[in-house]
């Protein structure tokens, strides 16, 4: 981690109590930045897991499959960073640099939702886009 991010994180961390979720490649917080380490978080009827539970769970938050989806308007098609969410589940898209992203129609999205009822809230410029997932493509 560059010297600059780490004084930056550690202004961000004064005085507060930090909670680290454990990610399938990050089981661990870097060394001396602080902080402590769960598998998940419940706050009130929300929880926070970095894997999405193979059962709905009410208010789960989840990351790790990093949802994008494609749309097609006015004749072409645009791909962008998404939340899948219904309901029960919220799963986030990846915010850095060096994630990925998995088309919401594949079967590890779909699988966890039940069906393509659920929608997608694609980033935009300033804004979101609630798009049913029926409505995207396929890469």
């Amino acid at each position: 981690m560059p010297e600059v991010s780490r004084v930056a994180l550690n202004v961000l961390q004064r005085g507060r109590d930090w909670l680290w979720l454990a990610g399938n490649h990050d089981p661990d917080p870097p060394q001396g930045v602080g902080g402590r380490v769960a598998e998940e978080l419940a706050i009130g009827g929300l929880t926070f897991r970095h894997q999405p539970s193979p059962q709905a769970s009410e208010g789960e938050i989840a990351g790790h499959l990093h949802p994008t989806a494609r749309v097609a308007r006015r004749g072409r098609g645009v791909a962008r960073r998404c939340f899948a969410a219904d309901a029960k589940r919220l799963v986030m898209p990846a915010f850095g640099a060096y994630a990925g992203g998995l088309n919401i129609r594949d079967r590890a999205i779909v699988g966890l939702f039940g069906a393509l009822s659920f929608t997608a809230h694609l980033l935009g410029e300033g804004r979101l886009y609630a798009i049913p997932a029926s409505v995207c493509m396929s890469d």
